[in-house]
Formats: structure tokens, C-alpha cells, sequence
């Protein structure tokens, strides 16, 4: 929702209490997936700065020199 010209609030479940509900324009991008992309809550790992740990899910290739 709206909050101000420039600010939006987003509705945050419970478990993301911590995380800072309301950005600035500039850091909403549009969605261009076809489909709703939803990612289960219990799969996103926080550090203690409420930093998103991102961990590869896959190695798709490799090179030995």
C-alpha cells in the first residue's frame, strides 16, 4: 500500500517481524515473471543483520586450466 509519493508499506507475515516493511520507489522493481513466483518462508536463512544468505543451488560447469 501507499504510505506517501514515494514510499510503500508491503504486508509481512509474522515470521519477517524484523525485516523493515516500507521502501522507497526506487527499490520495487516489476515482476516480469508469467506465473506468481512465491518462495516458502522457512527456505530464506537470515545472518543477524537480516541479510538474505544466498547459498548456489547447482554447479552448472567448470573448467580446469
Amino acid at each position: 500500500a501507499r504510505v506517501g509519493p514515494v514510499a510503500y508499506t508491503l504486508e509481512l507475515p509474522e515470521e519477517l517481524k524484523g525485516v523493515h516493511s516500507i521502501f522507497h520507489v526506487s527499490n520495487l522493481k516489476k515482476c516480469l515473471a508469467k506465473d506468481d513466483v512465491v518462495v516458502p518462508i522457512d527456505e530464506i536463512q537470515l545472518d543477524d543483520k537480516l541479510h538474505m544468505i544466498k547459498e548456489p543451488v547447482d554447479i552448472v560447469d567448470r573448467e580446469d586450466k
